[in-house]
This record gives structure tokens, sequence and C-alpha cells, in this order.
């Protein structure tokens, strides 16, 4: 599993090929899925800070028990939530200060209660570490993603 210094380090590094897009890969953009993923850990890393750790409950189920396990995430299987799924076009400019934002909201996790938590459309409640490894998991597809947009 890649940790959050190789997560920033991939994302740095594709930021200068922000403007690829190769439609046998996907539909989308080096840019989109860099903007996508900073959004997803921004909002998940917000999310834990507001959550009242009280409230958690933990949940199970088939696919938060594979994806957390298997630490992979099948390419074309689910549609990302409105917010986070931009269709306009993504203003590259602006993903510099974006990663910055990331970075800061991410450490601020380390100084979270371990019931912090923030609920997943389809695997229910993630709390601190389930979160963390999500949020890596979920990177990491995306940048898997970029890394065959680029061609490397």
């Amino acid at each position: 599993m890649m940790s959050f210094t190789t997560l920033w380090q991939k994302i740095e590094v594709a930021l200068p090929q922000a403007e690829k897009v190769n439609p046998v890969i996907s539909d989308r953009g080096v840019d989109w899925h860099l903007e996508h993923t900073l959004k997803i850990i921004i909002a998940i890393s917000d999310t834990l800070g507001k959550s009242n750790p009280a409230e958690f409950k933990p949940t199970f189920g088939f696919w938060k028990i594979v994806i957390l396990w298997s630490g992979y995430i099948p390419r074309g299987r689910s549609k990302s939530p409105k917010p986070f799924n931009n269709l306009d076009q993504v203003n590259v400019a602006e993903l510099p200060d974006l990663l910055a934002k990331a970075k800061s909201a991410l450490s601020r996790l380390d100084t979270l209660p371990t019931n912090s938590f923030f609920k997943h459309p389809v695997f229910g409640h993630l709390d601190l570490l389930q979160a963390k490894r999500f949020i890596l998991i979920h990177s990491n597809h995306h940048l898997k993603i970029v890394e065959d947009i680029i061609g490397k």
C-alpha cells in the first residue's frame, strides 16, 4: 500500500501532465483525476474533523471488507458523487493550491480521535483508520489511471 508521502510525490509528478487525455484509458483527463482525488481528500478530512465520535456506528458490508482488505477498486464500477464529479473544464492553474489544501487537511487528521468518522455512500461509517486507508486506496485508483493516461 502506498504511503501519503508517495501519494503527494505521485501527484506532484503528474501535475505538469495535467492537460493530457487518452480517451482509450478514461473519458476524463489527468486534470479531472487529480482534481477529483484532491477534492475527495479534502472532503473526507473535513468531515472527519467535524464528526462526533460518539455517533460512530461500525458498519460491516461485503464491498467494504473487500475494498479495504484488498486495497483495490475496480475500474468503471461506480460513479463519483455529484459534488466530486466536475463535468466542466478543470482549472489546471488551481491544482497546486488544491494540493496544498489537501496536504493541510490531511495533516490535521493526526489530532483526531480514532472514532472520528465519515459516512461513505456504499460502505457506511468509516472510522479514522479506515478513512485514511480508503483515502490511499481511492487516490491510488485514480493515480493508476493517471499513469496509464500519461503512458508510464
